[in-house]
């Protein structure tokens, strides 16, 4: 079986370049199978992996938008040069304050921090670059986790996990449902030496009877009402359940659905129109 992946990624240029139409438009693109998105400075990249790329299903958004006019361009990126494209365009180390730095191989090592984690992105999303990822950090590093059972539900890079674990977390479990992001998840897991973190391919069948601490999932918000019944169940009494990957205008369905669900929320975060929701479990 041939395990190279190959992505578009589909550069859109937006006039004018505002956060309300960067949302407008990666909704649509959601629509259309495209799971991974990048602000830039003149709008938006989306990624989507070649073999699921239709490109006629681009003509119904060109021309669609009243308030907005987007021009859009291809490319492709081979899986073997998916690092480099990251090195060159997107990522920068991302820094807090002394507490945490988060760089790729090919930076330079800091010094002065309490903690270094090291990701290589490869075909993975979450550097910590985007607004959900870096509202999950931020959360994690005022939480305790030692000794604590920890879940991270749609790991990508497994950064959260990673980070759990250098916070003297006990049994971690970093979940994904794309092959890639296993592998991804795996290999960064070797790079920042905290191998006791168990890795599985799959969605939250594959949880069968583990109960956690805290759980954290950072995924599209119809995934997260869709999971959240069954996270509320391998839930400790007590336990933490950080949730992201959706806009802030979307929140509000989200807590409606972990309250449903059984579980206890406690607020809502925003960041660039992204949104972090914290829950816990009565005891």
């Amino acid at each position: 079986m041939n395990n190279n992946l190959d992505y578009i990624e589909l550069i859109c240029e937006i006039s004018p370049n505002l956060q309300k139409h960067r949302e407008v438009l990666t909704a649509k693109l959601t629509e259309k199978g495209f799971e991974s998105f990048m602000e830039t400075n003149n709008g938006i990249n989306a990624y989507i992996p070649e073999n699921q790329f239709n490109k006629l299903s681009l003509k119904s958004i060109e021309g669609k938008f009243s308030n907005f006019k987007i021009k859009l361009s291809l490319k492709i990126i081979k899986d073997e040069n998916w690092n480099k494209t990251w090195t060159e365009n997107y990522f920068e180390p991302i820094i807090f304050g002394n507490k945490l730095v988060i760089r790729a191989s090919f930076h330079p090592k800091f010094t002065n921090v309490e903690n270094e984690i090291i990701i290589d992105p490869k075909t993975a999303f979450g550097t910590g670059y985007h607004a959900t990822t870096y509202m999950l950090i931020e959360e994690i590093m005022q939480i305790d986790t030692e000794n604590k059972s920890v879940l991270d539900m749609g790991t990508g890079t497994g950064i959260l996990a990673i980070l759990s674990k250098m916070q003297k977390s006990a049994y971690t479990y970093a979940v994904d449902i794309d092959p890639k992001s296993v592998t991804n998840t795996s290999e960064n897991i070797i790079i920042n030496k905290t191998p006791d973190i168990d890795v599985a391919l799959g969605d939250t069948s594959v949880l069968k009877n583990e109960m956690f601490d805290v759980i954290y999932e950072n995924i599209w918000k119809n995934i997260v009402i869709e999971d959240l019944p069954v996270l509320e169940k391998h839930l400790m009494p007590g336990g933490i359940v950080l949730l992201s990957g959706f806009y802030y205008k979307e929140y509000e369905e989200v807590r409606k659905a972990g309250e449903k669900a059984g579980l206890k929320f406690q607020y809502a975060k925003e960041k660039d129109g992204w949104a972090i929701i914290k829950f816990l479990k009565h005891t």
